[in-house]
Formats: structure tokens, C-alpha cells, sequence
């Protein structure tokens, strides 16, 4: 008698069992691979939108003589303003920041200015929510 080499029935789904279960092991990787990173990617927006602002704000009060004119708050609207006419303004209602009318950053949950006097330079306190990102930041204009 002849021995006859071949698949089987039985061998052929051995072998798709074990294809499909490899193939939910690698999509279970992948996905979880990449909502880590959009994680991340958020993550760094957010952190960008500060660092944004920052470099705004910061640019603002290193000019010699600008000083803090008003500091404002409506139910929609927070603002500051300076001597130098520049303004920077956080609209509630469209979750950006402004200075005047152009718009510097975007998906602020929250924005709130205050500042006190100190040894004739006024120290600006900023308090800025952005997704998980929050901070509270102090910038100390020149004298």
C-alpha cells in the first residue's frame, strides 16, 4: 500500500487557527501602538500652544517701559493690556488666545490673567489649561 502525503482537513484548520490568532496578536499591538502615540501627539500640541504663548507674552514685557494697563474679565472674555496698545485676549467661546485681532493659539480650555505690582515692575500671572496640559506661569515686566 501506497503512503499518501498531503494536507488534511484537521491540518488546515490547525493552520488557520493558528494564522488568525497571530493576526489578533499583531493588531492588538499595532492599535495599541498607535493610540499611544496619538497620546503623545496631543500631548505635544498642547505643550506647543504654551510654549507659543509664552514666547509672545514674554517677547511683550522684555521692552523697556511696557507696563500692565488693564486686566479685564467678562463672561466670554478675558484679556490684558499693555501701554504699548497691545492686548492679548482669551475668547471663551472660541478657545483661543488673541493678540489684537490675530489669533496666536488655538483649543485653550482655559486662560485667566491677574497681575500685582512688585517693586515698581508688575508681576503678570497666567493661569492656561490646554487638554491635560495646565499651568500656572509668572512673567516679571522690566523696569
Amino acid at each position: 500500500m501506497k503512503k499518501e502525503n498531503g494536507l488534511t482537513i484537521i491540518s488546515i484548520i490547525i493552520y488557520i487557527i493558528a494564522l488568525l490568532i497571530v493576526l489578533g496578536v499583531v493588531a492588538t499591538l499595532t492599535s495599541y501602538f498607535y493610540k499611544n502615540i496619538n497620546i503623545e501627539g496631543e500631548s505635544q500640541l498642547t505643550n506647543a500652544q504654551f510654549t507659543k504663548f509664552s514666547g509672545y507674552i514674554t517677547e511683550e514685557i522684555n521692552q523697556n517701559g511696557v507696563r500692565v494697563v488693564e486686566v479685564g474679565e467678562n463672561e466670554n472674555v478675558t484679556y490684558i493690556t499693555f501701554t504699548n496698545k497691545q492686548t492679548y485676549t482669551y475668547s471663551k467661546v472660541n478657545k483661543a488666545i488673541y493678540v489684537n485681532e490675530i489669533k496666536i493659539c488655538q483649543n485653550i480650555d482655559k486662560c485667566n490673567f491677574s497681575y500685582t505690582e512688585e517693586n515698581n515692575r508688575d508681576k503678570i500671572i497666567v493661569d492656561f489649561k490646554s487638554g491635560n496640559f495646565e499651568r500656572t506661569t509668572s512673567f516679571i515686566t522690566k523696569q
